[in-house]
């Protein structure tokens, strides 16, 4: 015979599960909607018209997939934690699609990454040129990672209109 679980021990073993797998899928960056933008048109990424973004005149570089991977690896741990310390955090529980530009700053490289909901209006360009979108709210946002400390700078979100 097997191992007898009580009802009530299953149902609370259940829960927590759940608990956690909530807690971890916070923020969803779904695999097909993660994009590196060609050199040639990444540039205009820089030119967001409702957030700042870094200087549009910087060196670019092409992330590889080993720096997106560890940048989304880190990004909700990172979220989470700037919503318990009461900052402004982009609204969870949204499908991001992201567009990537490395970039240099005083030699160092970072990483933009450009997040906005997954949706079928973007979808004919967001893998070669720059979704950019004024105002929307904070379910659009940019933020900048640096590679070699593994660290974030502060996220930035488009205006309301």
């Amino acid at each position: 015979m097997g191992i007898q679980v009580p009802k009530r021990a299953l149902l609370l073993l259940l829960l927590v599960a759940v608990a956690s797998f909530a807690a971890d899928e916070a923020y969803s960056f779904p695999p097909n909607g993660r994009f590196v933008l060609p050199i040639p048109s990444a540039r205009a990424i820089f030119h967001q018209c409702s957030r700042a973004a870094p200087p549009a005149n910087a060196e670019l570089w092409e992330p590889s997939g080993k720096d997106l991977d560890e940048l989304e690896g880190s990004l909700a741990k990172y979220l989470n934690a700037r919503e318990k310390a009461g900052k402004t955090v982009p609204p969870e529980r949204a499908k991001y699609h992201r567009q990537y530009v490395g970039f240099t700053r005083n030699g160092e490289r970072f990483i933009y990454g450009n997040f906005y909901p997954a949706g079928a209006e973007f979808r004919q360009y967001e893998s070669s040129k720059p979704v950019q979108v004024c105002d929307g709210g904070h379910v659009f946002w940019g933020i900048v990672y640096r590679v070699k400390t593994k660290t974030f700078e502060e996220p930035q979100f488009n205006g309301l209109a």
